[in-house]
């Protein structure tokens, strides 16, 4: 299967790494993670459900996508018939439903 990432996935990776690297002073570091998220997210073209479902961990809530744990990111995503689409990839010690959903 095929992966795209929208606009803020992107965003949010070329964020966390340039905190990395250029406010904590550490490129290797910034590498290594960008390595990790992308490696992640390559896992997906193969299982893509297994990654877990926000329905099934928080009560009420209502959508398709679905989580993979990264390192200390989450990689936030939906899968849909010819494609698995990165949505964001966010901190997880952030209040990161708020940053999915406002």
């Amino acid at each position: 299967m095929k992966l795209k990432y929208r606009p803020a996935a992107i965003s949010d990776i070329q964020n966390a790494c340039g905190y990395i690297r250029d406010q904590l002073k550490n490129p290797k570091a910034a590498k290594n993670l960008k390595s990790k998220l992308l490696s992640g997210a390559s896992l997906l073209k193969d299982s893509p459900y297994m990654g877990t479902s926000l329905d099934s961990k928080f009560d009420g809530l209502e959508t398709g996508i679905r989580f993979l744990a990264v390192s200390k990111h989450m990689i936030f995503y939906e899968v849909h018939d010819d494609r698995i689409e990165i949505v964001r990839i966010l901190d997880g010690r952030t209040d990161y439903l708020s940053n999915l959903f406002g």
